[in-house]
């Protein structure tokens, strides 16, 4: 199971770190908790994009005056989505990868 350890503000964008068994999470599952991050913020017509970046980070890519406590609710959301896919199946559905 994954979870947000902390996060980080940054001018230009909002770090989570996200831990699994208190090692950073791995990135195929920080991407995929991205994608469906990027699908809540699109339905909920906020603006910001998430993208998974290494040892265990997601970064919400949206100046600090921009953000509001709802774009932390949107990771949470993705988190618990990521974590119970069976209690979120169209999140997941919809957040899967272009194929290559």
């Amino acid at each position: 199971m994954l979870r947000c350890k902390g996060i980080d503000n940054e001018p230009q964008r909002g770090l989570f770190r996200i831990v699994e068994d208190d090692r950073p999470a791995p990135l195929e599952s920080l991407r995929q908790i991205a994608r469906i991050a990027d699908v809540l913020l699109r339905e909920n017509q906020l603006a910001g994009s998430l993208v998974a970046l290494d040892d265990g980070i997601v970064a919400l890519e949206l100046a600090a005056e921009e953000r509001t406590f709802f774009h932390n609710g949107i990771v949470f959301a993705a988190l618990d989505a990521f974590n119970d896919p069976v209690k979120s199946p169209t999140l997941n559905m919809l957040a899967r990868p272009d194929p290559e």
